[in-house]
């Protein structure tokens, strides 16, 4: 999506990111095939949570013009909601995380979380 088409961000999220997610998965999508689904399957049930509780995308904006349908906003607003979601995180979270950062380098890492501080920003806009 051209960045001129993006949609204008009226509202700041106060969601606080310590990591730049959209960036990592990115990354991993690049160095092995079977990342995106083994991901699809986990934002499929974000969504899935999403949608039982009626959290909409439009409703949790994002930072920043980069981080326009990240996960990481529903996934705050459902875990403020639903208990079965928190036990469920607190399971598969860290299995997800453990094969992410198997695909990653200390080094790309530290740039995600410089990243995710840039992003908060809302005038910001670039990747790099």
């Amino acid at each position: 999506m051209p960045s001129d088409a993006l949609p204008v961000f009226q509202v700041q999220s106060t969601a606080s990111c310590r990591i730049c997610t959209i960036r990592l998965e990115q990354l991993c999508y690049w160095r092995a095939w079977w990342f995106r689904a083994f991901r699809e399957v986990l934002a499929t049930g974000i969504r899935a949570f999403a949608f039982a509780y009626a959290i909409r995308a439009e409703d949790h904006p994002a930072r920043s013009p980069m981080c326009y349908r990240c996960l990481r906003f529903r996934k705050n607003a459902i875990k403020e909601r639903s208990p079965l979601f928190n036990w469920l995180d607190a399971y598969l979270n860290p299995i997800f995380n453990r094969v992410r950062d198997s695909l990653l380098t200390e080094q790309e890492k530290e740039h995600a979380r410089q990243l995710a501080q840039r992003a908060a920003n809302p005038d910001f806009k670039d990747h790099d």
